[in-house]
């Protein structure tokens, strides 16, 4: 559910990365703006569905507890996920940036 609102504003700076690669002044940024944002849907999907897929079988219980549990670590995957895919994506961007000399 919450991928339907990341997705457009994942395909939205993926477009400004594109627009910004066209201009000399702020092509260094285009990386960024490619690779954060990737990161951290790609990593947030990724930990999410682990979440969903090992949740339930590790919480076996009924109880309603164990539901509320479930969900809030698939709120937390999420969140979590894109923080570290977002740092990965940014260290992958200065990486890049620097070996290309464009910083």
């Amino acid at each position: 559910m919450p991928f339907f609102f990341l997705l457009p504003l994942w395909f939205l700076s993926v477009v400004a990365g594109t627009v910004l690669c066209c201009f000399r002044t702020s092509r260094f940024l285009s990386f960024y703006f490619f690779l954060c944002p990737t990161g951290g849907i790609a990593v947030a999907l990724v930990l999410s569905t682990l979440v969903l897929w090992a949740g339930p079988q590790m919480l076996r219980s009924t109880d309603s507890w164990a539901k509320l549990v479930l969900v809030a670590s698939y709120f937390l995957g999420i969140g979590l996920g894109g923080v570290i895919g977002g740092v990965a994506g940014f260290s992958a961007a200065r990486r890049i940036n620097r070996s290309l000399h464009w910083e």
